[in-house]
């Protein structure tokens, strides 16, 4: 089973399936002095889901899981900040996680969870390293989903620690703007090894912010090229954490837009070899019989259906958001089919996929 190194993921897809399984998606602000309003909300989701487990069960089986969706509300503690809410209750499970991404509003009664708010959730964490740049300084700072955090340096990072005794500069007659300049280079090297270093045990997407001629210098001499992803210029060296992501933000937009017409790349060059399935029917299909490599869907795309028989289902169009309080999302169903079996899933901007009817899967390859 391929999760990425979720333990989130891991846990909910572990769950053996049993009905009732009642996935809780909830758009949610969590803010400092709202608590007692947000528990409202979530009480009146659960109040749906209480009255649909009593339409479609016994009495005794509605009560055992809204007992353990109600202990999991009142037990929780909302964090500040938070946009999504995710909230999972079985007979045999319940728990409650909490998302950095946006959502919509979804309560599925089902076999089994619904784990895309959770997948895309962590696909939209940002995880990168940052390295800020200067004659004088350097930083190196690693976002790790959450925030931008320093990274220690085993050397030093300041210029100054590098400057030779004066008397052996005087003593070698060395020209001070050449030495400086000497120094410099050999000071950035040193900081090109810390990054490196850094890279072996965290390979992640490498930005650098720092002055067009430091930049310029760098690049010459950086072993590690093929992880640079993007660069801003301008002077960073006392800039605040704020100010540094909002000045990274562009470039890092960029970047994410790349990737995604990377993703395109792969889709053609699937269909060129004939290893492409798309739209939900024939996606659906391929991922039951596990050839689904890697799964490519719009990050809003949903489909409703029901299973009819072994590798086959019947999709009908939804034609508003109620329809998902009782149907089944296929399109998670497909998420984590492919997952289970060895396959990988990336998320695309709406309509992105549009010529691909939203949802596209590439096969394993031979």
């Amino acid at each position: 089973m391929k999760t990425n190194g979720f333990p989130e993921i891991q846990e909910v897809m572990s769950v053996p399936h049993y009905r009732p399984a009642v996935s809780v998606i909830l758009p949610i602000k969590t803010k400092i002095g709202m608590e007692a309003e947000l528990r409202k909300e979530v009480k009146f989701a659960t109040d749906k889901v209480e009255r649909l487990l009593k339409e479609q069960y016994s009495t005794e089986v509605a009560e055992t899981v809204m007992r353990k969706m109600n202990k999991l509300i009142t037990d929780a503690i909302f964090p500040a900040g938070k946009k999504g809410l995710a909230l999972y209750a079985s007979p045999l499970f319940a728990k409650m996680y909490f998302l950095d991404t946006e959502v919509s509003e979804r309560i599925l009664v089902n076999e089994s969870f619904e784990i895309r708010d959770l997948l895309l959730n962590r696909k939209e964490e940002k995880h990168y390293l940052l390295f800020v740049l200067s004659s004088e300084k350097c930083k190196l700072f690693m976002h790790t989903g959450q925030q931008l955090m320093p990274v220690k340096l085993e050397a030093p990072n300041a210029i100054d620690a590098y400057w030779n005794d004066e008397v052996e500069r005087v003593s070698n007659f060395t020209d001070p703007v050449v030495y400086k300049t000497n120094q410099v280079e050999k000071f950035i090297r040193q900081m090109d090894k810390e990054l490196l270093y850094t890279l072996k045990s965290h390979p992640l997407p490498v930005f650098l912010m720092g002055s067009k001629t430091i930049l310029g210098l760098y690049k010459t001499i950086t072993h590690a090229t093929p992880h640079i992803q993007g660069v801003v210029e301008g002077n960073f060296e006392e800039a605040t954490i704020p100010e540094l992501i909002n000045g990274l933000q562009p470039v890092y937009n960029q970047w994410k837009s790349q990737q995604q017409t990377q993703l395109l790349h792969q889709i053609e060059t699937a269909a060129n070899q004939k290893k492409l399935s798309v739209g939900i029917q024939d996606v659906w299909k391929t991922a039951y019989e596990k050839k689904g490599r890697l799964l490519v869907v719009e990050r809003n795309y949903v489909a409703s259906g029901e299973h009819v028989a072994e590798g086959r289902i019947v999709y009908k169009p939804t034609v508003s958001q109620n329809d998902f309080y009782t149907s089944n999302d296929v399109v998670d169903d497909v998420i984590e089919m492919v997952l289970q079996n060895g396959g990988d899933v990336a998320f695309t901007e709406d309509v992105f996929l549009s010529g691909f009817d939203h949802i596209a899967l590439i096969q394993f390859y031979s």
